[in-house]
């Protein structure tokens, strides 16, 4: 058996076996996958990849249900769509949140962990 990092271009193969696998995808550039493997055949994986995550919100009182949440949102989509970044990860954490999140898209509960290096 060995344990090694895997090159750029087999984060595709590890990707479709991630999502395979009821894991998120993982993108070139933005991860970095550990491999365990036995006569040259992937047997495991662990990665970690770089994401950004929705940091805040807020409309003043007297200008909201106006339809600014979603003008806001569009423009940090265009913005990271413009930069490259695929995907975004949201942590709603209050019911006002979920409901925000979930018109834009599906949206899960889980719990995060944080990994201090």
């Amino acid at each position: 058996m060995e344990v090694r990092i895997a090159t750029p271009e087999e984060t595709g193969l590890v990707s479709a076996l991630s999502v395979k696998l009821g894991n998120i995808a993982l993108f070139p550039q933005q991860s970095i996958i550990a491999l365990l493997e036995q006569d040259e055949k992937i047997v495991g994986f662990a990665a970690v990849q770089t994401a950004q995550h929705a940091a805040g919100s807020w409309v003043k009182e007297e200008f909201r249900k106006r339809g600014h949440s979603y003008e806001l949102r569009h423009a940090l989509d265009s913005e990271l769509r413009r930069r490259g970044i695929p995907v975004y990860f949201a942590l709603p954490q209050s019911d006002f949140e979920k409901h925000l999140f979930a018109k834009y898209g599906p949206v899960t509960e889980h719990l995060s962990q944080v990994r201090h290096l």
